[in-house]
């Protein structure tokens, strides 16, 4: 089987020849540790990214499109930039440091510009569909981290509370603005679409319910329709954090699969299996807190070998780390996870 019928089968709850494997991102320098290489360090490189999954035998791809414009220097020389949602911020190559939120007061928020879908390109989606025959999501976020981002997470919580309606406002624009640019991922040759929108700690939601079920959910039930109604393609959700108490609203939205499942925030994938394994393909779990960044090799290959005992059985589960395959994994760690799956992962 193709990477693309191996996750096509297993989003089906339907079990392929093996279990499917992949990452929603492989950082720069574990991908060039692996490959011994000397790629550029940019989050997304069409010869890199394809290198390092071929070497890892991964089924599936994560690609988005975020677009930025340098509009100087800072006292300190580090370039400034404006995201595409208009806020302005200061990248050092290490952290991000928000300069300049897209409104000077909230309340403005109903003559808030949705952003011009002219300035995506589904130009690496289109590359990757031509030269592999792997499951291609195109990745959008969701009105919590895009909000978030711009308007810096103290602010956006206070607003979310103490301005719930203008969030929600903004919140619909976000959505508006992302859901085209899924449509336009899937014209350039998208498989399905991934909505990327951290919304939990690891003790919890975020925000309280009453605001969620306001602000958050009905974007994402939206969405997914919108999609689907313009292709008919898996739709999944990604999330770290402890979201045992909004499975149901998870649910509820349409989404087809959910990534993270982080174990360090109490996401137990067996009891989630259970109840919920026939609707939702599951996708995460290896354990980045400690198992792949601190364990030994034989903690990762004992660990994958139990998430695949008690997550693949019947299809629906797709191999991943809990987030994605960070710098900070030893290369022999990250090179037993993926082994360690393709040979142990083989259906009977």
């Amino acid at each position: 089987m193709t990477g693309r019928e191996r996750v096509l089968c297993t989003i089906g709850q339907k079990e392929p020849d093996k279990v499917p494997k992949g990452e929603l991102c492989i950082e720069a320098g574990i991908a060039n540790r692996l490959l011994h290489a000397g790629y550029p360090d940019c989050y997304q490189h069409f010869q890199r990214d394809k290198r390092v999954r071929e070497l890892l035998s991964i089924d599936l791809i994560n690609l988005g499109d975020w677009p930025v414009e340098e509009t100087g220097r800072n006292e300190k020389g580090y370039p400034v930039f404006k995201g595409i949602y208009g806020d302005e911020f200061i990248y050092s190559g290490i952290s991000r440091h928000l300069v300049k939120p897209p409104l000077s007061d909230i309340r403005l928020a109903a003559s808030y510009p949705i952003p011009d879908i002219n300035k995506v390109s589904g130009e690496i989606i289109r590359q990757f569909r031509q030269a592999t025959e792997w499951f291609v999501f195109g990745q959008i976020g969701g009105p919590v981290s895009m909000l978030d981002e711009a308007f810096g997470m103290e602010d956006f919580m206070i607003y979310a509370l103490t301005n719930t309606k203008e969030i929600g406002i903004l919140g619909e624009k976000v959505m508006e603005f992302e859901t085209a640019k899924a449509e336009l991922f899937l014209d350039s040759g998208a498989d399905g679409i991934l909505i990327a929108d951290d919304i939990a700690f690891n003790t919890g939601v975020f925000l309280p319910p009453d605001i969620m079920n306001e602000i958050v959910y009905p974007r994402y039930k939206e969405a997914v329709e919108k999609i689907k109604k313009h292709r008919d393609v898996p739709v999944f959700f990604h999330s770290d954090g402890d979201l045992n108490k909004v499975m149901e609203k998870i649910v509820e939205c349409g989404f087809d699969g959910l990534h993270s499942l982080q174990p360090s925030a109490g996401m137990d994938i067996g009891l989630i299996k259970k109840e919920y394994g026939d609707i939702l393909c599951l996708m995460g779990n290896i354990d980045l807190d400690y198992v792949m960044t601190r364990g030994t090799p034989g903690n990762v290959e004992d660990t994958v070998k139990a998430t695949i005992d008690t997550a693949a059985p019947g299809g629906g589960y797709i191999v991943s780390t809990c987030n994605t395959l960070v710098n900070a994994i030893p290369r022999e760690n990250a090179l037993t996870m993926y082994r360690t799956a393709d040979s142990y992962g083989i259906y009977k």
